[in-house]
């Protein structure tokens, strides 16, 4: 059984100063395994975040099903899902005040996640100091965030989200305000971290590169999962030919795909030789080939 589980998964927003309905997500369908270090890459508006903030448990959905470990997110109160957030989830947000807060310490910043927890003080400061000592800022642990650089203070960050031992880490364009060396640094104690704590990892992001960081790739699009693919097999964010296919036969096309189509035009569907081709106006484009799952 997969530790992540979405099926249908809608998320329409409606702003209280109008009557419009926003939708954000349109039935997405993923599963995610535990340990798996993934990147979810879309364009702005595409869903991620909200994707992001309903694993976080930040949002109810609006329907579907959403399950995380043994948690069922779609059928929590609030107060479940604070519960769920304060011992389950560690967030490392694009904007740093999201982050830390600035009037303290390192030190007492990876604190508080494990105060919260009712852990004792003398413990909670040997697991904070052993937590900053994982992210290489022990040399730094008595310095405010801002007497830190920007991929300082990201680090320490990332200590406060992984201080409390979560089952998930969800980051949400972490490397967004670093130059591209610093986002590197970033991102190895990232890997490090998921590959000797087994946690379960999920970061959002814009950038192709960043997102070849992790192991696999999942595609966004409109609300919807366009695409996904192992990173090992990508060199441009073209070479996705991966997609899901929900339970009322519906699928999602890549939008590099989408865009050699003529939309709302009929599409024939043959199989050969143990594949599904999709082809327009009669004929049979290479992109168009798909193994059956």
């Amino acid at each position: 059984m997969s530790f992540i589980e979405i099926r249908d998964l809608i998320k329409i927003y409606h702003p209280k100063e109008s009557n419009l309905r926003v939708p954000a997500l349109r039935g997405v369908e993923l599963n995610i395994e535990q340990g798996e270090f993934i990147s979810i890459i879309g364009p702005s508006g595409s869903g991620k975040t909200t994707l992001l903030l309903l694993l976080a448990g930040m949002t109810e959905p609006s329907a579907g099903y959403l399950r995380v470990g043994d948690f069922r997110l779609d059928q929590y109160t609030e107060t479940d899902r604070s519960i769920y957030r304060r011992f389950s989830v560690g967030t490392l947000w694009q904007i740093p005040n999201r982050n830390l807060i600035w009037e303290i310490s390192a030190l007492e910043n990876v604190e508080i996640p494990l105060r919260l927890l009712g852990i004792p003080r003398e413990q909670r400061r040997k697991e904070a100091k052993e937590m900053l000592a994982e992210v290489g800022m022990d040399h730094r642990m008595n310095h405010k965030p801002k007497q830190l650089s920007g991929g300082e203070v990201q680090r320490v960050g990332l200590a406060c989200a992984l201080a409390h031992k979560p089952l998930l880490l969800l980051a949400d364009e972490p490397t967004g305000e670093l130059d591209s060396k610093t986002a590197g640094e970033l991102l190895r104690y990232f890997k490090h971290l998921n590959d000797t704590r087994g946690i379960t990892a999920i970061m959002v992001t814009h950038d192709f590169d960043v997102a070849k960081a992790t192991d696999r790739l999942i595609q966004i699009v409109d609300g919807r999962i366009s695409g996904y693919s192992p990173t090992a097999d990508l060199k441009t964010i073209s070479d996705i030919h991966q997609v899901y296919l929900d339970r009322y036969g519906g699928l999602q096309l890549p939008r590099h795909i989408l865009e050699k189509l003529e939309v709302q035009q009929k599409i024939a569907i043959s199989e050969e030789d143990g594949r599904i081709i999709l082809s327009q106006n009669g004929d049979s484009v290479s992109n168009k080939k798909m193994k059956k799952d």
